[in-house]
């Protein structure tokens, strides 16, 4: 029995990309993260399983993946803010194998799609690494939205911390709903725990960074638990 064969996948979906471009510009937002952002109108709720067929231009057969509905956009919700609805998906079973195929065909591909070259302005700040923050009740998410989240940046508590100037993803988990926003972020602070000062514990701060008016609605919706989705993972 094959890893896939444990999942007990709830649907199967098609997506294609007609236009290399039109897949670039998703691989560089998303599927290089490690997700991926369907647009439609049929939302699926969170923890849903899915198996994808992505089906690209030249490619003689789709490539299959696993993954996991993490949030989703209904249409009325999209259409009160002005968005795409659809569902957001965390890949759970992404063969190794096919990450490097996937990256040999960008490279075969880039080299003839001039319009693929176009400057990103996310490339800059894409980072690999993904750190979850899973807050343990609604009162501490609050909490912690009063003290440092609407000031663009969250305080993590470990005895571990990162380096500063250090980036990566920030993935908050909703204690109640599950769903989650990601957010990209930097370490700018480190502190150490003194046995002398009550109080103090061992951590790093993280300022987030590109982070635009639309994605501090979505940190507000988030927090109110009406969660839109982001079309960037």
């Amino acid at each position: 029995m094959g890893r896939r064969d444990l999942f007990r996948i709830e649907m199967k979906v098609e997506v294609e990309f007609k236009d290399f471009n039109q897949f670039y510009k998703e691989y560089t937002k998303n599927i290089s993260k490690g997700g991926l952002f369907i647009k439609t109108k049929n939302v699926l709720k969170p923890q849903t399983v899915v198996e994808i067929a992505l089906k690209l231009p030249d490619l003689p057969a789709p490539m299959i993946m696993v993954g996991e509905v993490v949030h989703s956009l209904d249409p009325d919700t999209a259409a009160a803010h002005g968005w795409d609805p659809g569902i957001g998906i965390h890949f759970i079973d992404f063969k190794e194998s096919a990450q490097h195929q996937l990256e040999e065909y960008i490279a075969r591909k880039y080299t003839v799609e001039p319009a693929a070259r176009a400057p990103d302005r996310r490339q800059d700040t894409r980072v690999a690494v993904r750190l979850r923050v899973k807050f343990p009740s609604l009162d501490v998410l609050q909490h912690d939205y009063s003290d440092d989240i609407s000031r663009g940046g969250i305080f993590i508590q470990t005895r571990k911390p990162r380096k500063i100037g250090d980036r990566f993803l920030i993935t908050l988990v909703h204690p109640e709903t599950g769903q989650e926003l990601e957010l990209p972020g930097e370490v700018v602070r480190i502190t150490s725990e003194d046995p002398k000062a009550p109080g103090s514990v061992s951590g790093m701060g993280i300022k987030f960074f590109d982070v635009d008016e639309t994605m501090h609605k979505r940190i507000e919706a988030f927090l109110g638990l009406d969660f839109p989705a982001s079309a960037d993972f």
